[in-house]
Parts: C-alpha cells; structure tokens; sequence
C-alpha cells in the first residue's frame, strides 16, 4: 500500500482545464440528487460548485416542492422533477446515455426513499460521488451499500457518518487506520474528512494536510463534493485524482480567506484558487 501526500505534482497533469475547442457538452454533464425543501441550500451549494470548477452542464433531481425554488434561485442548472421510484428508473435509462457522474446526497434527508433513489443511481450511471444523507440512508445496510461500490465510486463521509456506516471500527484508530479497514471491506474509494483528510483507494492513500481549521463550517463538504464531481469523467479525472484534486483546492481556498470563511466564501473563492493552481 502506497502512502502519499497529498500536492498537485500527484494529479495537476491530468486536471482538466478548459480548452478553446470546449463546448458545455465536452466538459460533462453532471446529475444531482438532492433538495428536501428545507435543505436546498446544501444542493445549491454542490451544484455552483460543479459550475464554477467547470463542468459543462448540472442537472438537479428535484420535487415538485422544490422545483420553483430552483427556478427561482437557480436558473443556470437545468431541473427534472421525480416524484416517485418508477419515474426515476425510467428517467436514468435515457440520462445515462448522455451522463455518467452523478452526486448524491447533499440536503437529500436521511430517510428510505433517499435509499432506494441513491441504490437506482449506483446501478444506472458509472461515476458516483456518495456524500451526506445518501450514506445516512444506508445505516444499519451497510452491507447493501458495499454490494453496489467499485473502483469507479467514492463515499465522503465525515466521522459521524463513518461511524453510522462502520460502527464495529475502533473511534480510536487514526483516520489512516480507518481507512484501511474500509479498503479491507471495499475495492471502491474513501474521502474520511477530518483535520487531516485521507483519501483512499486501491493500491494507495493519500493524505491530506493542505487545509485550515475554518473549514469546520456548515456546507463546506456540500462544495467539496460538487468541487469531486466536477472532475470526474472518462476524459477526465479518475475518482481518486479527483477526490485528491478537490480536497487541495478546498483547503487552498479556505487557507487564503483565513478567519470568517463561511460555505459561499468557498465557492467565491474557486476561480481564484484555478488561476493560481494553472500558473
């Protein structure tokens, strides 16, 4: 098992950056679960993250309750509204013929239907970022979620919800050790958020110390996962560079603020943080 540090000589080669040739299709299209009404922000958050970072297009799965709230608040993502199961698995066998990453998760509320919406997704498109409550959904099924991991999925848990899913793993073991035994269980990929970040994948763990403690703000790890899916893709960043890729950035963005950083400071932040990062 390698062990590496996280800088951009592991993966600036292979960042994609916006070619003059690029058109919205050629940068990717993104999918999205996510939107209980009372929790759109961390959706909102995800998806200006996966613009801002330069995926061409953003698709939110949303409600008919939430619906006019993205209409209102967020014309440049494109929407779909599903209201039930049957409805979703028939929309993936069209969209995954134009769209390969998705995000689940962020404000998606911990509940079954979270469940079975997040389980039609991992079976239906090929790269798929898990954050928040598509993890939450699955506790006490741990064994259910793992069916559906490869090495073309990531889970970015922070230690609450690592324990939900992992409850028989020591609280005492270093976020390094934790992910090991993840490794040991899954030949898919980990992003365990903590003071020192460790992304893990097969054959390797990458740890993460470019970061600041102003980090530990509500909706930081909604544009951490929108900053992965923006990334990822066949021509594109693979699930482990891109968790590597992201998680620098969000550190380096949140290290220039300093004191006062808040979740929308972030995604402000990010066209900054890729100047710096192409010079």
């Amino acid at each position: 098992m390698k062990l590496l540090k996280n800088t951009p000589k592991l993966w600036l080669k292979k960042f994609p950056w916006k070619k003059k040739s690029s058109n919205k299709y050629s940068r990717g299209r993104v999918l999205i679960l996510g939107g209980q009404k009372n929790m759109m922000g961390a959706t909102i958050l995800a998806a200006e993250a996966c613009l801002r970072v330069g995926v061409g297009s953003v698709k939110i799965i949303c409600t008919k309750e939430t619906l006019p709230i993205l209409l209102r608040k967020f014309p440049s993502v494109l929407k779909v509204e599903i209201n039930n199961l049957s409805f979703l698995k028939s929309f993936l066998k069209k969209e995954r013929k134009t769209t390969n990453v998705a995000l689940v998760g962020p404000g998606a509320g911990k509940n079954s239907k979270t469940m079975k919406f997040t389980e039609e997704i991992l079976k239906h498109i090929k790269y798929v970022i898990l954050d928040a409550d598509s993890l939450n959904s699955f506790q006490k099924k741990t064994k259910k979620l793992l069916k559906y991991l490869d090495r073309n999925k990531l889970i970015t848990p922070h230690q609450a919800e690592f324990y939900r899913l992992f409850p028989g793993i020591k609280r005492s073991l270093n976020n390094k050790e934790k992910v090991l035994k993840f490794l040991k269980l899954s030949k898919s990929n980990i992003l365990l958020k903590g003071n020192m970040t460790v992304i893990g994948s097969s054959g390797k763990i990458i740890i993460n110390k470019h970061t600041s403690s102003e980090l530990a703000v509500i909706g930081s790890g909604d544009v951490l996962a929108g900053i992965i899916t923006s990334l990822v893709g066949d021509k594109k960043m693979s699930i482990s560079e891109a968790a590597s890729a992201a998680t620098w950035l969000h550190g380096d963005i949140a290290k220039r603020y300093g004191k006062g950083l808040i979740s929308e400071d972030l995604l402000k932040g990010i066209p900054d943080a890729l100047r710096r990062l192409k010079k």
